[in-house]
Parts: structure tokens; C-alpha cells; sequence
């Protein structure tokens, strides 16, 4: 792609701060030799800066340490950060490693926090929270989407996380739309370190343990820390809560039972050996048998080796490896799915029963499940996900505090996934030559019940990435306040993803191939004006930093950013920022277009449009798992301003808040992100057709760019009759509505909120007390979700706009007790007053409660570095509040999830 004259610009302007700032900074060196130069064991490495031993100005960093983490209970990486309020998405809930929807391990096969509740995130290929270990960008994973799951990382290696809740493309790049975590890990370990647990509730049991052994020398150390965690799947049946009924009538909403319903026109009959009474429809819960919560196996290592080579040079390796094995459920074979066990019957079918009378000889629907023949829990969802990288790094002290760090970072990640589901050819043609008994199934040939019930929806994504970075940093010159400090350096990003999956007929597609390149440069400058000052002006720094990335794809991006931090007195300590920010479109969004597909959704699981409905047997037609062509960044203008106190009348009291604002703009994303079509049909008019004719619909499924992917036949592509389709031979079917839901960029939205945490700690001659309350309050989101539509206040309805922790604790001697509290406020109902909310208006807040206690044992022998915990998560069996829709399972698990009451016990031992 050619350099436009504005990029040549931004590029010569990038290029022209990094050698500006490199010139004085040699003769800096050359000049103050005999200066001492700093110990790199020492220095403190902050997110949110490239500069070492400084904290970013201007910005809100917040952490989990090292004994938040187990307070926290959690046994992955992601469950730790679900103890975080401004990780949203993980809050209030248990991260699964996949999506919480049955079947949707095809599209999200890996979890992604997402800082601040950016729109689309869950629908977009790249991510818009960036995840680091240690400032390194580490490999994605997926298949329509690309991204990293913390669950790669072993807990035992890590010493503290940290989230940056501003923009961060400044000095990162893409992806830090919402902010950056950090996984900071261990540079040095000394001894042997094992712990483990077990966690028992109702229907459930978890098991999780860690082990870190390494050893320091003079100059250089290694160490290998591994965790292994291992929990049990939970089903609806297990959990009183869970149920997917009529509210109106308490019936369960399920009509592909085990015994088979036989409908013709509004009539419905059951099945009575060889003949049909009017009766039914037989209805079951298809809840009963999903994993809500699937069932996940995680070994995760990690070692890291530093050595010193000579007084100037030294060298940092670090190694990761993971796997994970997730195992979800979607119930009995033709209950729900990309299939289910609906045929078509006509009179000249071997097997068809004649209801006689008014109804003798007309065609019949037959709705049934293969429990029966093939038990109740047979729709198997298997995801794996496995990764690797190594990540070398030499860094030169070049004298007079500057420094030189060229780091490699190589990374290797695989996911697949197999899906058990209906064989639709072999279904349709078993049913077609009478081999199918549909009104008995146990007649039928297991062999060719193999055929139909063998079937499995299969793919995989494998993605590489090569990263290459070179940083200089150290001090320009001396200031009143100190040293002006400064950080250049140049970066190169080759991302190769591939990607393989089958189509509606469950055959293996071609596989799919992209390589996307970024060549950055990038800047930063922290300038301290005054520090040690007086009254009124205790300490001003400010800071800019910049990056200029230019992709291979869809061209360039520079995005700078602004800081300060201004102390009128030494307890206040003011900040504010001001950036811009982006995320690229990531390989899958590229590749996207290729994957799109057309499939078909029966209209009694749709909501029509407004003001229409939908006739019995009306098909809707629905375009997804893919992206339309020419896809740009999204990017966002964010600024924020805060303050922390901290009062020397009130020893031990911390307050701290920061306000935010965030523009995003052309957001990547699918246009219905649940499944409700409120928000789709009244901002997407032009994106969705009503009884299309059968021209209408041709010229829909003409633009999609894998004509393999239409999972349907179109039955009068020329008429200007309402469109009439088919799968396998099935019969003619009316199309009710065509919804494109293809990911693009989206509109526009402005956000702001508030983050805030206030802690207060106590310490007293026989015991320490402490309290703390953090969380994030969630002030406006007014979204233009596309040109036609008008803007929307999205917290106004489906969303919680509160979320905090608070805790209470004490330290005794060797005792630590605390309790904490998560609470995810409530939420209006966008649909209330129509019938989809069955007389419901608002959703209840959800509130549970953690305890923790932790003895350390003193002495010698075996007590020597001691210690036993216990965690009892949702100790008062807090249950979701319930949400009464038709298509979830009574509750809304994007904002509210428990595994209820569970015990965990643990042990750890120092040697």
C-alpha cells in the first residue's frame, strides 16, 4: 500500500522526536560518566510508561497483588481478575474460558476482559483491552475472533497485575482502546513454593494446585512455576434457578422432546404406538441437560531465566506454555443447535401415520430429540486451546542512567473446536428413504442413526507472532523538579493466522490464510517542573508520548497522548490525560468476509419486527460468523481527570476517584450482540428485510463472497413472491425476515464514568483492621449505532451501572480473616411492557459475599513457611436475580452467574 503525504508526515515526525531525543541523550552519556548507573534488579517497572522507575504521569493505575489474588479464590487467571469492578464483563460472573452460550465455542473460544464495557466487545475479531505479560504483547488466540485469554498464565508466577484504565496506543499500539492489564510476573525466585485446594458445592467440585521452584546467584537466577486447576461441569438440573420456561404459564418452552410432537397447521397430535390422538405438545426444558458452566481441565507452565553478562549487559528469557481442555454441553441431539429434529412428513413418506379426519392426508411437521436413542446429554462441545511462546530481551546500560532493551517475542497458539450435532444430509435423506422413523425412533437402524447423530461441526485457528522491539530511554536534562526523562524506540509486528472450519454441511472447508504486518515508531518525554515544592505547587510533572504504526493492510495511525500530575500539597496528588487510541482490524476481521455464512432460524425461536408477526412455519434467514469487506480501526478520544487524598489527620485513609470520558468511533462489531431484536430492528432498517421476495434474498445471498456457505437451497430466485427455501429436499419454507448480522463498523458512542476506591487500614498494638470500597459507576452511553439511527442512552435499559467490591478484614498475629462483598447493580428491562417480559420491568441487583481466612504457621520443621486458607465463595447461596425471557435460562449470565455456595480448602509450604 502507498504512503500517503499525511503519512509521510506523521512519519517523518515520528522519526524526526526519536532521533531529537536520541542526540542529546548520547551526549547526556558522554558527559556525566562518572555518575553510577542504576541496578536494573531494582528498578520498578510501571504499565502505562516505556521510562524505567517512574510511574506514569497523569494516569490511574489500579492492581490485584499477590494476596488479593487469593482472597480472590479464584482458580484461573481469570477468575482472579473477575474480583476487579472495571473488568465488567468478568464481574458478578465465573469466567467459563468460553462464551456462556451453548454452541458459541464455534465463534468465542477464548474469554476476553474487557476494561471500561466498551460496546461490540464480544463481537469484534480484535480485542479492545490489550493483555501484556510484563509490557510484551503476547500471541492470540481464536477463530472468529483473535485474542488473549489470561488464562494462559500460571497464578504462581505472577507478583501483581495492574490495569491501566486509560487509553494506551500511545505507548502500546492497538488494542488499548479501554486500557491495558499487565501481568507482571516473578524476576527471581529463591527456594520451593507448593500449594493446592480443593473446592466443594452442590454438584460440583474443583481442584487446583501450584508449584514454583527456582534458585538466585550472583547476578542471574531461574525459576518454573506451574499450576494445574481442574473443576466439574454444572448443568441446569443441578441448579433450582435455571429454567427456560413460559412465565406466563410455567411450561417449559422446549417442543423437540424425547417423544415426538406431530403438528398439522395449529392442530397437534402424540404419538400412540402405530397411531396419532389429538393431544400435546409434549414440552421439555432444554436447560436441564446444558452446562451452564462446562466442565475445564488447565495445566499452565511458566520459567524464567536472568543473568547478568558482564557489568553492562545482561539477558531475560521467559517461556510459557498452556493448555486447556473445556467441555461444555448443549443437551440431546436435536433439542437446540445449528439442526433440530423438525422434518417434514408427506403422505408418500414409508412411515407416515395419518391422523384421519379433517387432517387425514396432509403433510405433517414432526418435532422430536434423539434422547431416547442417544441420551440426554449427547450434543458434546469440546474446545481446546494451547499455546506457547518464548520471549528473550538483552538490555545494555549504556551509562549516565541510559539504557538500551532489544526484546523477542515469539508465539505459537492453536484452538480447536468439535461440536457433536445433526448430520443435516444424512437426517434428510434417511427421512427422504424412510430409513428414519421419526414417530419412533427406536425403530430405527443404528447404524443409520450413526450416520445422522455422528456428525460434528469442527474448526481451528493457529496463530503466530513475530515481535520485534528496540527501547532507549534514560535522562535528557536536569530540570528544577528533576531529571527530563525520555524513552525512543521502534517496534516490528508480524501476525500469520490461519483458520480452518466446516460448513452447514459439515464438510472441512479450504483453510484460510492472512499475514498482517505493523512497522512502529514511538516516543515518550516525562518532565518534572517542580517536586519538593511548597505550598501550592508540591510537585508538577507532565509527560507526552506518541506512536506511529503503520499495518500492511489498511494503512497508517499516529495517536499521542498528553499527562500531568500537580500536587498542590503533598496529600493531594492530582491527574489528568488526555489520548487518542485504536484497535486494527485483527486478521479473523479480515478474513472475515470469507466465512460469512447464511443459515436458516425457525421464526418461533425469532421476534418479528415491529408491528408484523411471523406465520406458522416462516423461516428466518441469518447472516453471520463473518465480516463485510473493507473494514477500518476502530479509534477513540479519551480523557480523564481524578485525584487521590490521603489526609495526615486520618492516619491510614486512602481516597482515590477518577472521572473519564471515551469517544469511539466506527466501532468493529456484529450488529445484535443477544437475543433480543429490539435494538437491531429499529437502528438497523437498512440491514434487515421483511417477507423478502425471492429476487430480494438472491441478491442478499449473491454478496456473500463463499457461496459454499448458504446453508439452504433458494427455491424462486427470479420470483417477486415472498422467498421460498429449503434444506435438503425438506419442503418449501417462507421466509419471514432476513437479518444481516455481519460484523462492520459500527457508529458512534461517548461514555463516561467514574472509578473509585476509598481504603482505610488500622493498626493497633494486638491487631491490624482495614476496609476498602472500589468500583465503577457508569455514567452515560449514548450510542448512534448507525447513520439512520438516532442516538440512544444505553445505560437507560439492560445494563448495570454500578459495580463494587467492598471488604472488611483483620490481621491477628498469623490470622488474616476477611469478608467481601461483590455487588452488580440492577437494571431496566428495554423490552418491559411487551410481551417478551412477561409482566417484568426491572432486573434485581446481584449481591454475594466471600469469606476468607488464612493461617500462617511460625517455628520449625514442618510448620516452617506453613500456611492454610479458606475460601467460601457466595457464602449466603446468593442466586441470580431472575430474568424472565424465552430464550435464556432465567437468568442473564453477561451480568449475573454463581456456582452457588462452594468450600474451598487450601494448603500451602515454603521450603
Amino acid at each position: 500500500m502507498k504512503t500517503s503525504s499525511p503519512s509521510l508526515c506523521r512519519f517523518s515526525l515520528a522519526a524526526g522526536v526519536a532521533l531529537s531525543s536520541l542526540i542529546p541523550a548520547m551526549a547526556y552519556a558522554q558527559d556525566d560518566e562518572a555518575k553510577p548507573r542504576a541496578s536494573s534488579e531494582n528498578e520498578i517497572v510501571v504499565t502505562g510508561t516505556l521510562i524505567r522507575g517512574i510511574a506514569p504521569a497523569g494516569s490511574n493505575v489500579v492492581g490485584i497483588s499477590d494476596e488479593q489474588s487469593k482472597v480472590s479464590g479464584g482458580t484461573s487467571t481469570n477468575e482472579v481478575l473477575a474480583s476487579l469492578p472495571q473488568v465488567s464483563n468478568f464481574f458478578g460472573v465465573v469466567p467459563a474460558g468460553v462464551s456462556p452460550v451453548s454452541g458459541a465455542n464455534s465463534s468465542n473460544p477464548i474469554a476476553r476482559p474487557n476494561l471500561r464495557a466498551l460496546p461490540a466487545a464480544n463481537t469484534s475479531g480484535g480485542a479492545q483491552t490489550l493483555v501484556m505479560i510484563d509490557g510484551r504483547r503476547v500471541v492470540g488466540a481464536g477463530t472468529q475472533q483473535l485474542a488473549v485469554d489470561p488464562d494462559i498464565i500460571p497464578p504462581a508466577a505472577v507478583e501483581r497485575v495492574e490495569a491501566m484504565l486509560d487509553g494506551g496506543s500511545a505507548v502500546y499500539g492497538s488494542d488499548a482502546l479501554g486500557g491495558v492489564l499487565n501481568f507482571m510476573t516473578r524476576k527471581t525466585y529463591d527456594g520451593v513454593k507448593i500449594d493446592a485446594r480443593v473446592g466443594i458445592g452442590d454438584a460440583y467440585t474443583s481442584y487446583d494446585s501450584g508449584l514454583i521452584a527456582g534458585k538466585t546467584w550472583d547476578g542471574g537466577g531461574l525459576y518454573v512455576a506451574y499450576n494445574f486447576s481442574k473443576h466439574d461441569a454444572i448443568y441446569g438440573s443441578d441448579r433450582k434457578w435455571v429454567k427456560r420456561i413460559d412465565w406466563n404459564t410455567g411450561v417449559p418452552v422446549g417442543r423437540n422432546c424425547a417423544d415426538p410432537t406431530v403438528s398439522i397447521g395449529s392442530n397437534t397430535y402424540l404419538v400412540s404406538g402405530s397411531s396419532l390422538v389429538a393431544g400435546g405438545p409434549n414440552t421439555c426444558d432444554p436447560s436441564d441437560d446444558t452446562a451452564i458452566y462446562p466442565a475445564a481441565e488447565l495445566h499452565n507452565v511458566m520459567a524464567r531465566f536472568t543473568q547478568a553478562l558482564g557489568s553492562s549487559l545482561s539477558i531475560d528469557v521467559t517461556a510459557l506454555y498452556a493448555n486447556r481442555q473445556t467441555r461444555g454441553n448443549g443437551g440431546a441431539l436435536g433439542v437446540l443447535g445449528n439442526t433440530t429434529g423438525t422434518v417434514t412428513v408427506s403422505p408418500s413418506n414409508p412411515n407416515y401415520i395419518d391422523a384421519g379426519g379433517a387432517d387425514a392426508g396432509k403433510s405433517q411437521t414432526v418435532r422430536f430429540n434423539y434422547a431416547s436413542v442417544d441420551g440426554p446429554r449427547s450434543q458434546t462441545q469440546e474446545t481446546d486451546l494451547e499455546t506457547w511462546s518464548v520471549s528473550p530481551s538483552l538490555t545494555y546500560d549504556m551509562g549516565s542512567n541510559w539504557q538500551a532493551r532489544a526484546l523477542f517475542n515469539y508465539g505459537n497458539s492453536r484452538v480447536t473446536y468439535r461440536n457433536n450435532v445433526i448430520d443435516p444430509v444424512a437426517q434428510a435423506a434417511a427421512l427422504a428413504n424412510g430409513s428414519l422413523d421419526p414417530y419412533n425412533l427406536a425403530a430405527t437402524d443404528p447404524a443409520v442413526l450413526a450416520d445422522i447423530l455422528d456428525g460434528y461441526e469442527r474448526g481451528y485457528g493457529r496463530n503466530e507472532l513475530f515481535d520485534y522491539r528496540f527501547i532507549v530511554d534514560g535522562p535528557l536534562m536536569r530540570l528544577p523538579g528533576g531529571d527530563l526523562r525520555a524513552a525512543v524506540g521502534a517496534e516490528y509486528m508480524r501476525d500469520i493466522f490461519q483458520r480452518q472450519t466446516t460448513d452447514t454441511k459439515l464438510n472441512l472447508l479450504p483453510r484460510d490464510h492472512y499475514t498482517q504486518t505493523v512497522k512502529s515508531l514511538f516516543g515518550e518525554l516525562q518532565a518534572p517542573i517542580v517536586t519538593g515544592g511548597g505550598a501550592g505547587l508540591a510537585e508538577l510533572i507532565l509527560s507526552a508520548s506518541g506512536r506511529y504504526d503503520k499495518y500492511n493492510d489498511f494503512g497508517d495511525t499516529f495517536n499521542p497522548k498528553f499527562a500531568l500530575t500537580y500536587k498542590p500539597i503533598d496529600w493531594i496528588s492530582i491527574r489528568a490525560n488526555w489520548g487518542k487510541s485504536f484497535t486494527a482490524p485483527s486478521p479473523v476481521d479480515q478474513l472475515g468476509p470469507l466465512s460469512a455464512t447464511a443459515t436458516l432460524i425457525p421464526g418461533a425461536y425469532l421476534a418479528p419486527p415491529p408491528g408484523q408477526s411471523f406465520a406458522t412455519g416462516e423461516t428466518g434467514v441469518y447472516l453471520g460468523n463473518g465480516s463485510v469487506t473493507g473494514l477500518t480501526p476502530q479509534k477513540a478520544k479519551s480523557w480523564s481527570i481524578g485525584a487521590t487524598i490521603e489526609p495526615p489527620v486520618i492516619d491510614g485513609l486512602t481516597l482515590s476517584a477518577s472521572y473519564y470520558v471515551i469517544n469511539l468511533n466506527g466501532t468493529i462489531g456484529r450488529p445484535v450482540t443477544g437475543t433480543s431484536l429490539t435494538d437491531y430492528y429499529n437502528n438497523f432498517p437498512n440491514l434487515w428485510t421483511y417477507r423478502p421476495t425471492g429476487q430480494e434474498l438472491a441478491q442478499v445471498l449473491a454478496g456473500l463472497a463463499n457461496q459454499n456457505n448458504v446453508g439452504f437451497t433458494l427455491l424462486n430466485p427470479t420470483s417477486t413472491d415472498q422467498a421460498l427455501v429449503s434444506v435438503g429436499g425438506s419442503g418449501a419454507t417462507p421466509v419471514g425476515v432476513v437479518l444481516d448480522t455481519l460484523v462492520r463498523n459500527l457508529g458512534r458512542t461517548k461514555l463516561s464514568g467514574i472509578d473509585f476506591d476509598a481504603s482505610y487500614v488500622l493498626d493497633t498494638s494486638f491487631a491490624s483492621f482495614d476496609a476498602r470500597i472500589a468500583g465503577n459507576i457508569r455514567l452515560k452511553q449514548d450510542t448512534k449505532a448507525s447513520p439512520t439511527a438516532s442516538v440512544v442512552d444505553d445505560l437507560l435499559y439492560g445494563t448495570p451501572t454500578t459495580k463494587f467490591m467492598a471488604s472488611v478484614g483483620t490481621t491477628i498475629d498469623k490470622l488474616r480473616a476477611q469478608a467481601t462483598l461483590y455487588h452488580t447493580s440492577g437494571y431496566e428491562r428495554a423490552d418491559k411492557g411487551l410481551a417478551s417480559a412477561f409482566g417484568q420491568s426491572r432486573i434485581g441487583a446481584f449481591d454475594t459475599v466471600d469469606l476468607y481466612f488464612r493461617y500462617t504457621f511460625a517455628g520449625k520443621g514442618i510448620a516452617d513457611g506453613l500456611a492454610l486458607s479458606l475460601n467460601v465463595k457466595n457464602v449466603l447461596g446468593a442466586e441470580p436475580p431472575v430474568y424472565k425471557n424465552v430464550g435464556q435460562n432465567g437468568y442473564d449470565p453477561s451480568n449475573a452467574f454463581t456456582l452457588g455456595r462452594v468450600f474451598q480448602i487450601g494448603v500451602e509450604k515454603a521450603f
